[in-house]
Protein backbone atom coordinates (compact mmCIF):
# COMPACT_ATOMS: atom_id res chain seq x y z
CA UNK A 1 0.00 0.00 0.00
CA UNK A 2 1.47 3.35 -1.13
CA UNK A 3 1.93 5.56 1.95
CA UNK A 4 -0.28 8.29 0.73
CA UNK A 5 -3.73 7.61 -0.38
CA UNK A 6 -5.14 9.83 -2.69
CA UNK A 7 -8.70 10.84 -1.97
CA UNK A 8 -11.68 11.31 -3.97
CA UNK A 9 -15.54 12.41 -3.51
CA UNK A 10 -17.50 9.83 -5.05
CA UNK A 11 -20.91 10.75 -3.44
CA UNK A 12 -23.22 13.85 -2.68
CA UNK A 13 -25.89 13.33 -0.44
CA UNK A 14 -28.38 16.37 0.26
CA UNK A 15 -31.48 17.58 2.18
CA UNK A 16 -31.89 20.78 1.83
CA UNK A 17 -34.97 23.50 1.35
CA UNK A 18 -36.18 22.36 -1.82
CA UNK A 19 -33.48 20.09 -2.41
CA UNK A 20 -34.12 16.07 -1.24
CA UNK A 21 -31.97 14.92 -4.26
CA UNK A 22 -28.38 15.93 -6.12
CA UNK A 23 -30.12 17.11 -9.59
CA UNK A 24 -32.29 20.02 -7.14
CA UNK A 25 -29.26 20.80 -5.28
CA UNK A 26 -27.47 21.35 -8.17
CA UNK A 27 -30.21 23.07 -10.48
CA UNK A 28 -31.04 25.59 -7.52
CA UNK A 29 -27.15 26.31 -7.52
CA UNK A 30 -26.24 26.46 -11.08
CA UNK A 31 -29.37 28.58 -11.99
CA UNK A 32 -29.27 30.95 -8.70
CA UNK A 33 -32.48 29.90 -7.31
CA UNK A 34 -32.58 31.41 -3.42
CA UNK A 35 -34.66 28.79 -1.44
CA UNK A 36 -34.78 31.56 1.45
CA UNK A 37 -38.67 32.26 2.08
CA UNK A 38 -40.63 33.96 4.93
CA UNK A 39 -40.18 32.32 8.51
CA UNK A 40 -42.70 30.09 9.31
CA UNK A 41 -41.14 27.82 12.26
CA UNK A 42 -42.26 30.75 14.32
CA UNK A 43 -44.64 34.14 14.43
CA UNK A 44 -42.16 36.85 13.15
CA UNK A 45 -44.67 39.85 14.52
CA UNK A 46 -42.31 42.21 16.15
CA UNK A 47 -39.25 40.39 15.78
CA UNK A 48 -36.89 41.86 13.44
CA UNK A 49 -35.60 38.90 11.55
CA UNK A 50 -38.41 37.50 8.98
CA UNK A 51 -36.85 35.18 6.14
CA UNK A 52 -34.69 31.58 6.50
CA UNK A 53 -34.49 28.39 4.76
CA UNK A 54 -36.83 25.96 5.71
CA UNK A 55 -36.30 22.09 5.13
CA UNK A 56 -40.05 21.66 4.38
CA UNK A 57 -42.23 18.64 3.26
CA UNK A 58 -39.65 15.68 4.51
CA UNK A 59 -41.14 12.86 5.16
CA UNK A 60 -38.52 9.79 6.33
CA UNK A 61 -40.13 7.22 4.86
CA UNK A 62 -39.27 8.14 1.33
CA UNK A 63 -35.63 7.76 2.39
CA UNK A 64 -35.31 5.09 4.90
CA UNK A 65 -38.08 2.81 4.15
CA UNK A 66 -36.66 0.24 5.83
CA UNK A 67 -36.28 2.26 9.48
CA UNK A 68 -38.63 0.40 12.22
CA UNK A 69 -41.39 3.14 13.11
CA UNK A 70 -41.21 2.04 16.28
CA UNK A 71 -37.35 3.28 16.48
CA UNK A 72 -38.17 6.63 14.14
CA UNK A 73 -40.86 7.60 16.55
CA UNK A 74 -37.89 8.51 19.57
CA UNK A 75 -35.52 9.97 16.98
CA UNK A 76 -35.44 13.68 16.39
CA UNK A 77 -36.04 15.75 12.68
CA UNK A 78 -32.44 16.37 12.63
CA UNK A 79 -31.53 12.57 13.24
CA UNK A 80 -34.00 11.36 10.73
CA UNK A 81 -32.71 14.51 7.77
CA UNK A 82 -28.84 13.21 8.79
CA UNK A 83 -30.45 9.91 8.25
CA UNK A 84 -31.50 10.75 4.65
CA UNK A 85 -28.76 12.56 3.28
CA UNK A 86 -26.12 9.65 4.57
CA UNK A 87 -28.33 7.21 2.37
CA UNK A 88 -28.18 10.01 -0.72
CA UNK A 89 -24.96 9.90 -0.80
CA UNK A 90 -24.10 6.43 -0.63
CA UNK A 91 -26.51 5.46 -3.42
CA UNK A 92 -25.29 8.16 -5.25
CA UNK A 93 -21.85 6.62 -4.68
CA UNK A 94 -23.26 3.23 -6.09
CA UNK A 95 -22.15 1.55 -2.94
CA UNK A 96 -24.15 -1.37 -1.44
CA UNK A 97 -25.23 -0.95 2.43
CA UNK A 98 -23.65 -4.24 3.07
CA UNK A 99 -20.47 -4.60 0.34
CA UNK A 100 -17.60 -2.96 2.25
CA UNK A 101 -16.54 -4.60 5.86
CA UNK A 102 -17.87 -2.13 8.36
CA UNK A 103 -14.89 -1.40 10.05
CA UNK A 104 -12.89 0.20 6.89
CA UNK A 105 -15.70 2.60 6.74
CA UNK A 106 -16.39 6.01 9.17
CA UNK A 107 -18.34 9.01 9.99
CA UNK A 108 -17.71 12.11 11.04
CA UNK A 109 -20.19 14.45 11.29
CA UNK A 110 -20.32 18.61 11.78
CA UNK A 111 -22.95 20.56 13.98
CA UNK A 112 -22.03 23.95 15.31
CA UNK A 113 -24.78 23.79 18.05
CA UNK A 114 -26.29 20.54 18.08
CA UNK A 115 -30.34 19.59 19.12
CA UNK A 116 -31.21 23.23 19.70
CA UNK A 117 -34.90 22.31 18.90
CA UNK A 118 -35.06 19.34 20.94
CA UNK A 119 -34.10 21.14 24.27
CA UNK A 120 -36.62 24.33 23.29
CA UNK A 121 -39.29 22.12 22.43
CA UNK A 122 -38.32 19.70 25.27
CA UNK A 123 -38.28 22.91 28.06
CA UNK A 124 -41.39 24.26 26.91
CA UNK A 125 -43.26 21.14 26.99
CA UNK A 126 -42.01 20.92 30.63
CA UNK A 127 -42.59 24.11 31.70
CA UNK A 128 -46.02 25.02 29.62
CA UNK A 129 -47.49 21.21 30.15
CA UNK A 130 -45.91 19.59 33.58
CA UNK A 131 -44.62 17.27 31.53
CA UNK A 132 -41.83 15.20 32.98
CA UNK A 133 -41.99 12.25 30.64
CA UNK A 134 -40.31 14.59 28.11
CA UNK A 135 -36.87 13.84 30.09
CA UNK A 136 -37.26 9.97 29.76
CA UNK A 137 -34.66 7.39 29.19
CA UNK A 138 -34.77 8.23 25.17
CA UNK A 139 -34.22 12.19 26.06
CA UNK A 140 -30.81 10.74 27.20
CA UNK A 141 -29.96 9.73 23.75
CA UNK A 142 -32.11 12.67 21.51
CA UNK A 143 -30.33 15.43 23.64
CA UNK A 144 -27.27 14.54 22.96
CA UNK A 145 -24.59 16.22 20.38
CA UNK A 146 -23.73 13.40 18.88
CA UNK A 147 -27.44 11.24 18.75
CA UNK A 148 -27.24 12.18 14.92
CA UNK A 149 -24.27 11.05 14.11
CA UNK A 150 -24.47 8.24 15.93
CA UNK A 151 -27.84 6.97 14.81
CA UNK A 152 -26.89 7.51 11.36
CA UNK A 153 -24.00 5.33 11.73
CA UNK A 154 -25.62 2.37 13.62
CA UNK A 155 -28.49 2.88 11.20
CA UNK A 156 -25.98 2.59 8.08
CA UNK A 157 -23.81 -0.58 9.72
CA UNK A 158 -20.84 1.82 10.04
CA UNK A 159 -18.35 0.25 12.29
CA UNK A 160 -15.20 2.28 11.93
CA UNK A 161 -13.96 5.71 13.49
CA UNK A 162 -17.16 7.73 14.07
CA UNK A 163 -17.59 11.10 16.25
CA UNK A 164 -19.33 14.58 15.92
CA UNK A 165 -17.36 17.60 16.10
CA UNK A 166 -18.48 21.35 16.55
CA UNK A 167 -15.97 23.77 15.19
CA UNK A 168 -18.47 26.57 13.98
CA UNK A 169 -18.67 27.19 10.52
CA UNK A 170 -15.22 25.46 9.94
CA UNK A 171 -16.95 22.41 11.50
CA UNK A 172 -17.79 20.99 7.80
CA UNK A 173 -14.01 21.24 6.74
CA UNK A 174 -12.87 19.66 9.63
CA UNK A 175 -14.85 16.87 9.16
CA UNK A 176 -13.45 16.57 5.38
CA UNK A 177 -10.08 16.69 6.90
CA UNK A 178 -9.95 13.81 9.11
CA UNK A 179 -11.89 12.10 6.77
CA UNK A 180 -9.27 12.60 4.29
CA UNK A 181 -6.16 12.07 6.77
CA UNK A 182 -7.82 8.56 7.65
CA UNK A 183 -8.67 7.28 4.06
CA UNK A 184 -4.45 8.96 3.03
CA UNK A 185 -3.34 7.31 5.97
CA UNK A 186 -4.86 3.87 4.75
CA UNK A 187 -7.12 3.26 8.21
CA UNK A 188 -10.05 2.99 6.10
CA UNK A 189 -11.50 2.73 2.17
CA UNK A 190 -14.71 4.69 2.42
CA UNK A 191 -15.07 7.93 4.80
CA UNK A 192 -18.30 9.54 5.10
CA UNK A 193 -17.87 13.43 6.09
CA UNK A 194 -21.50 15.07 6.98
CA UNK A 195 -23.01 18.23 8.10
CA UNK A 196 -26.35 19.16 9.92
CA UNK A 197 -27.65 22.21 11.53
CA UNK A 198 -31.07 23.26 12.29
CA UNK A 199 -30.52 26.98 13.50
CA UNK A 200 -34.24 28.72 12.88
CA UNK A 201 -35.14 28.88 16.41
CA UNK A 202 -36.11 32.59 17.63
CA UNK A 203 -33.60 32.63 20.93
CA UNK A 204 -30.62 31.78 18.60
CA UNK A 205 -31.08 34.40 15.53
CA UNK A 206 -32.35 36.90 18.43
CA UNK A 207 -28.62 36.55 19.48
CA UNK A 208 -27.31 37.14 15.69
CA UNK A 209 -29.41 40.39 15.57
CA UNK A 210 -28.19 42.28 18.52
CA UNK A 211 -28.63 45.79 17.45
CA UNK A 212 -24.85 46.58 18.75
CA UNK A 213 -23.65 43.40 16.52
CA UNK A 214 -26.17 42.63 13.83
CA UNK A 215 -25.08 40.26 11.25
CA UNK A 216 -28.18 38.87 10.20
CA UNK A 217 -30.31 40.16 7.18
CA UNK A 218 -33.13 42.31 8.15
CA UNK A 219 -34.89 42.01 4.72
CA UNK A 220 -38.99 42.40 4.97
CA UNK A 221 -40.04 42.29 1.70
CA UNK A 222 -37.99 40.26 -0.93
CA UNK A 223 -36.82 37.12 0.82
CA UNK A 224 -34.82 35.95 -1.97
CA UNK A 225 -32.48 39.12 -2.15
CA UNK A 226 -31.88 38.72 1.40
CA UNK A 227 -28.34 37.60 1.22
CA UNK A 228 -25.87 40.11 -0.86
CA UNK A 229 -22.50 38.92 -0.56
CA UNK A 230 -19.42 41.29 -1.80
CA UNK A 231 -22.31 43.79 -2.20
CA UNK A 232 -21.44 47.59 -0.88
CA UNK A 233 -25.14 47.35 0.17
CA UNK A 234 -24.88 44.24 1.94
CA UNK A 235 -27.33 43.54 4.96
CA UNK A 236 -25.83 39.90 6.90
CA UNK A 237 -26.94 36.32 6.26
CA UNK A 238 -29.91 34.62 6.35
CA UNK A 239 -30.03 31.19 8.54
CA UNK A 240 -30.75 27.79 6.57
CA UNK A 241 -31.20 24.68 8.09
CA UNK A 242 -30.88 21.01 6.34
CA UNK A 243 -27.54 17.83 5.85
CA UNK A 244 -25.94 17.09 3.69
CA UNK A 245 -23.05 14.01 3.71
CA UNK A 246 -20.15 13.56 1.18
CA UNK A 247 -18.69 10.01 0.60
CA UNK A 248 -14.92 9.61 0.25
CA UNK A 249 -12.66 7.32 -0.39
CA UNK A 250 -9.33 6.17 -2.23
CA UNK A 251 -8.91 7.03 -5.19
CA UNK A 252 -7.94 3.21 -6.18
CA UNK A 253 -10.67 1.85 -4.18
CA UNK A 254 -13.02 3.99 -6.32
CA UNK A 255 -11.24 3.17 -9.61
CA UNK A 256 -11.06 -0.78 -8.98
CA UNK A 257 -14.75 -0.50 -8.50
CA UNK A 258 -15.82 1.51 -11.56
CA UNK A 259 -16.98 4.70 -9.41
CA UNK A 260 -17.70 7.98 -10.87
CA UNK A 261 -14.99 10.35 -9.66
CA UNK A 262 -16.29 14.01 -8.73
CA UNK A 263 -13.34 15.36 -7.59
CA UNK A 264 -9.95 14.60 -6.22
CA UNK A 265 -9.42 16.78 -2.57
CA UNK A 266 -5.77 17.49 -3.01
CA UNK A 267 -4.98 18.94 0.46
CA UNK A 268 -6.95 20.41 3.74
CA UNK A 269 -5.65 23.07 5.94
CA UNK A 270 -7.27 24.40 9.41
CA UNK A 271 -5.77 26.73 11.88
CA UNK A 272 -6.45 29.32 14.51
CA UNK A 273 -5.92 32.97 14.01
CA UNK A 274 -5.60 33.82 17.71
CA UNK A 275 -6.72 36.80 16.62
CA UNK A 276 -9.96 38.05 17.23
CA UNK A 277 -12.73 35.97 19.18
CA UNK A 278 -15.91 37.41 16.98
CA UNK A 279 -14.23 37.86 13.70
CA UNK A 280 -11.72 36.72 11.26
CA UNK A 281 -8.36 39.23 10.33
CA UNK A 282 -9.76 41.88 8.62
CA UNK A 283 -6.76 42.69 7.08
CA UNK A 284 -6.77 39.48 4.85
CA UNK A 285 -2.87 39.03 5.37
CA UNK A 286 -3.41 35.66 8.08
CA UNK A 287 -6.21 34.02 5.43
CA UNK A 288 -3.58 35.04 2.74
CA UNK A 289 -1.55 33.53 4.53
CA UNK A 290 -3.20 30.23 5.10
CA UNK A 291 -4.45 30.09 1.58
CA UNK A 292 -0.18 30.19 0.32
CA UNK A 293 0.17 27.19 1.99
CA UNK A 294 -2.47 24.97 1.55
CA UNK A 295 -1.60 25.41 -2.52
CA UNK A 296 2.09 24.51 -1.18
CA UNK A 297 0.87 21.79 0.53
CA UNK A 298 -1.48 20.85 -2.88
CA UNK A 299 1.92 21.37 -4.86
CA UNK A 300 0.03 23.69 -7.26
CA UNK A 301 0.88 27.65 -7.46
CA UNK A 302 -1.54 31.01 -7.46
CA UNK A 303 -1.27 30.80 -10.72
CA UNK A 304 -3.13 27.39 -11.20
CA UNK A 305 -6.17 28.22 -8.73
CA UNK A 306 -9.36 28.37 -11.30
CA UNK A 307 -12.29 29.23 -8.40
CA UNK A 308 -12.41 29.99 -5.27
CA UNK A 309 -15.63 28.97 -2.73
CA UNK A 310 -16.11 31.62 -0.70
CA UNK A 311 -17.05 32.04 2.55
CA UNK A 312 -19.18 34.53 1.46
CA UNK A 313 -21.87 35.48 4.61
CA UNK A 314 -22.07 39.20 2.94
CA UNK A 315 -21.02 40.80 6.50
CA UNK A 316 -19.36 43.37 6.60
CA UNK A 317 -16.05 41.66 7.99
CA UNK A 318 -15.83 38.58 6.48
CA UNK A 319 -16.26 40.31 2.47
CA UNK A 320 -13.55 42.67 3.44
CA UNK A 321 -11.10 39.74 5.10
CA UNK A 322 -12.21 37.96 1.81
CA UNK A 323 -11.47 40.86 -0.21
CA UNK A 324 -8.38 41.87 1.23
CA UNK A 325 -6.82 38.15 0.86
CA UNK A 326 -7.47 38.00 -2.39
CA UNK A 327 -5.69 41.48 -3.09
CA UNK A 328 -2.70 40.00 -1.15
CA UNK A 329 -3.10 36.67 -3.04
CA UNK A 330 -2.74 37.86 -6.22
CA UNK A 331 -0.26 41.05 -5.16
CA UNK A 332 1.25 42.19 -8.97
CA UNK A 333 -1.21 39.99 -11.15
CA UNK A 334 -3.48 41.95 -13.39
CA UNK A 335 -6.95 41.46 -12.05
CA UNK A 336 -8.67 40.23 -15.19
CA UNK A 337 -6.57 37.17 -14.43
CA UNK A 338 -7.39 36.52 -11.07
CA UNK A 339 -9.28 33.52 -9.70
CA UNK A 340 -13.09 34.06 -9.53
CA UNK A 341 -14.60 34.01 -5.88
CA UNK A 342 -17.81 33.51 -5.40
CA UNK A 343 -20.56 32.38 -2.85
CA UNK A 344 -23.56 29.95 -2.57
CA UNK A 345 -25.01 30.89 0.35
CA UNK A 346 -27.99 32.91 -0.76
CA UNK A 347 -29.04 29.76 -2.05
CA UNK A 348 -29.57 27.93 0.76
CA UNK A 349 -28.71 30.62 3.70
CA UNK A 350 -26.05 30.02 6.33
CA UNK A 351 -26.26 26.69 7.59
CA UNK A 352 -23.40 27.17 10.40
CA UNK A 353 -21.76 23.73 11.01
CA UNK A 354 -22.93 22.33 7.69
CA UNK A 355 -21.55 25.47 5.63
CA UNK A 356 -18.03 24.14 4.87
CA UNK A 357 -19.71 20.29 3.29
CA UNK A 358 -22.42 22.41 1.11
CA UNK A 359 -19.32 24.11 -0.44
CA UNK A 360 -17.18 21.37 -1.02
CA UNK A 361 -20.20 19.81 -2.40
CA UNK A 362 -21.21 22.53 -4.53
CA UNK A 363 -17.34 22.76 -5.83
CA UNK A 364 -17.02 19.12 -6.90
CA UNK A 365 -20.19 19.32 -8.72
CA UNK A 366 -18.78 22.65 -10.46
CA UNK A 367 -15.61 20.39 -11.29
CA UNK A 368 -17.89 17.84 -12.68
CA UNK A 369 -20.22 19.84 -14.73
CA UNK A 370 -17.51 22.63 -15.77
CA UNK A 371 -19.41 25.04 -14.57
CA UNK A 372 -19.31 28.07 -12.43
CA UNK A 373 -22.52 28.82 -9.98
CA UNK A 374 -23.00 32.71 -9.92
CA UNK A 375 -23.10 35.13 -6.89
CA UNK A 376 -26.61 36.17 -7.10
CA UNK A 377 -27.76 39.34 -5.28
CA UNK A 378 -24.93 40.98 -6.58
CA UNK A 379 -25.54 44.28 -7.93
CA UNK A 380 -22.98 46.76 -6.46
CA UNK A 381 -19.87 45.65 -5.83
CA UNK A 382 -18.04 46.79 -2.90
CA UNK A 383 -14.80 48.16 -4.02
CA UNK A 384 -13.14 46.27 -1.35
CA UNK A 385 -14.52 42.74 -3.29
CA UNK A 386 -13.88 44.03 -6.45
CA UNK A 387 -12.87 40.91 -8.75
CA UNK A 388 -14.46 38.54 -10.80
CA UNK A 389 -17.93 37.06 -8.89
CA UNK A 390 -19.59 35.35 -12.05
CA UNK A 391 -22.57 37.45 -11.16
CA UNK A 392 -24.11 36.97 -14.53
CA UNK A 393 -25.26 33.59 -14.50
CA UNK A 394 -23.76 30.27 -14.81
CA UNK A 395 -20.59 29.95 -16.44
CA UNK A 396 -18.74 27.40 -18.59
CA UNK A 397 -15.58 26.64 -17.31
CA UNK A 398 -12.35 24.19 -17.04
CA UNK A 399 -11.55 23.24 -13.26
CA UNK A 400 -8.97 21.71 -12.65
CA UNK A 401 -7.86 23.18 -8.80
CA UNK A 402 -10.61 25.15 -6.77
CA UNK A 403 -10.07 25.91 -3.02
CA UNK A 404 -13.20 25.96 -0.52
CA UNK A 405 -12.76 28.55 2.10
CA UNK A 406 -14.23 28.57 5.85
CA UNK A 407 -13.85 31.03 8.63
CA UNK A 408 -15.67 31.11 12.27
CA UNK A 409 -16.39 32.55 14.87
CA UNK A 410 -13.91 31.47 17.45
CA UNK A 411 -10.93 32.67 15.16
CA UNK A 412 -10.64 29.57 13.21
CA UNK A 413 -9.73 29.66 9.45
CA UNK A 414 -10.12 26.25 6.90
CA UNK A 415 -8.95 25.56 3.46
CA UNK A 416 -9.58 23.00 1.29
CA UNK A 417 -8.25 22.29 -2.17
CA UNK A 418 -9.81 19.69 -5.03
CA UNK A 419 -10.15 19.41 -8.34
CA UNK A 420 -9.77 16.98 -11.56
CA UNK A 421 -7.97 13.84 -10.82
CA UNK A 422 -4.34 14.29 -12.37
Amino acid sequence: MPKNQRVVITGIGTILPNAFDLESFWDNLKNGKSQIEYLTRFPTEGFSIKVGAEVNGFDYKNFLPDLDPKLAKNYNHETLVLMAAMELARKNAKLEKDSLDPTRVGFIDSSSRASLAWWEHAWKRYNEMQDETVFDRYAVLTSMASNPTSLTAINSNIQGFVTTISAACVGGHHAISLCFQAIRKGRADVMYAGGHEFPLIKPLMQMYSDPQSRVMSLESEDPKNAMRPYDIKRDGFSLGEGAAVLCMESYDHAKARGAKIYAEVFGTLSYNEADHAMRMDITGRKAASGIKKLIQISKRSIEDVDYFCGHGTATYTNDLAEGRSMKLLFEGVPKEKWAPLGSIKPIYGHTFGAAGILNVAATALMIDEETLCPTINLKNVDPECDQDHVSEGPRKAKIDFAISLAFAIGSQSSFISLGTPD
